[in-house]
């Protein structure tokens, strides 16, 4: 009897121990290889540390940030690298990337904005 109540003890516990209750801090950055690039031309956003999820706003018109909604590219269930992305308008553009994560306590966000120009 002993044991069984030993036992009956330990599972719950093991099940408790097993859960992730800490919210992690969003740390993530977005690079490309250069800043201006012609109309038309591919271009690759890198990612480093990416969180849970990941908006992408363009900056074009009716793509501002936080005016409008932006393209989720990346949910919890998949991993994100890179991302392309090409202008069809001459212009500069403040592209804005927000990402956070999230759990049951809340969630914790961060915005990485970067300038790039199109001939």
């Amino acid at each position: 009897m002993k044991y069984l109540y030993t036992i009956l003890f330990l599972i719950p516990l093991f099940f408790f121990a097993s859960c992730e209750d800490i919210l992690k801090e969003v740390d993530f950055s977005v690079t490309t290889e250069k800043t201006s690039y012609a109309t038309g031309e591919e271009i690759v956003f890198h990612f480093e540390n990416a969180p849970d999820w990941v908006t992408f706003y363009s900056g074009e018109e009716g793509k501002t940030y936080p005016d409008s909604y932006g393209a989720s590219i990346k949910s919890i269930t998949n991993e994100l690298f890179t991302y392309t992305y090409s202008y069809g308008t001459p212009g500069t553009y403040q592209v804005v990337f927000e990402g956070g994560n999230t759990n049951y306590e809340g969630s914790k966000e961060k915005t990485v904005t970067l300038t790039l120009t199109i001939n």
